[in-house]
């Protein structure tokens, strides 16, 4: 059975556009009522050119990237990670709603375009296959694939592997994020990558100690570059 039928009979069968996915008003189509879709915090103008992240206006480089070396060459987020935002990915992450993936994985290509990226391919940010396990299934790698569908970026599922399981990050400094990341990627197919422009994609984008992690491996194991997509970023100020 192929992916597009799978999708028909799910939607069929288990429809998600009858209750807006923020507040729960019911709704006739779409993921969202019109008031929380408006009030979702989208970055446009007002953005950092390098990084992507949300500023006060647009700069060059913000503080959160300016003055050190990063190994892509530029970052774009769909939204600001707050409010809304924050629980649909949190609904994603651990409330079983894989359906969002749709939703991000739809707002993503759409950036992708908009920011004039063209890669040769995608790959995502890799949970461990014990946490995969544990949860039922990778949300980044969800994400990814409906990206793909949407975008016609192919997407290399064995490019990227994570070899060494972490602890959880979420209340982690910048710097002890990169510490508790050493070692913790890897790459599988170098022949794969080699010259290759490589999209990397992942949920958010906090302190970029994670996409800076796997962009390091790409540049370094021989990809000519590689440009970042988040769901949402974090601006500095809050971590």
């Amino acid at each position: 059975m192929n992916d597009d039928l799978k999708r028909k009979i799910k939607d069929f069968f288990f429809p998600v556009d009858y209750t807006c996915n923020v507040c729960g008003r019911e709704i006739f189509g779409g993921y969202f009522c019109k008031d929380c879709e408006d009030n979702l915090p989208e970055i446009k103008e007002a953005r950092c050119a390098h990084c992507g992240r949300k500023t006060a206006y647009f700069t060059e480089r913000c503080d959160s990237c300016s003055g050190r070396e990063t190994y892509f060459e530029k970052a774009r987020s769909v939204y600001e990670y707050d409010g809304a935002v924050k629980k649909l990915i949190t609904d994603l992450k651990y409330e079983g709603k894989r359906y969002m993936s749709e939703i991000f994985g739809k707002a993503l290509a759409e950036l992708y375009f908009e920011s004039g990226f063209n890669c040769d391919f995608c790959v995502f940010v890799p949970m461990s296959e014990e946490r995969a396990s544990s949860r039922g299934y990778d949300h980044a790698k969800l994400i990814t694939k409906e990206f793909s569908r949407l975008s016609g970026v192919p997407l290399k599922e064995d490019v990227v592997v994570k070899s060494r399981e972490t602890v959880q990050q979420m209340k982690l400094s910048r710097e002890e994020r990169q510490e508790n990341l050493k070692g913790s990627f890897a790459i599988k197919n170098r022949k794969e990558i080699i010259g290759k422009r490589v999209l990397l994609i992942d949920d958010v984008m906090t302190t970029g100690a994670t996409a800076e992690s796997v962009c390091k491996l790409l540049v370094k194991g021989g990809a000519f570059s590689v440009n970042v997509l988040t769901v949402a970023s974090v601006q500095k100020k809050r971590y």
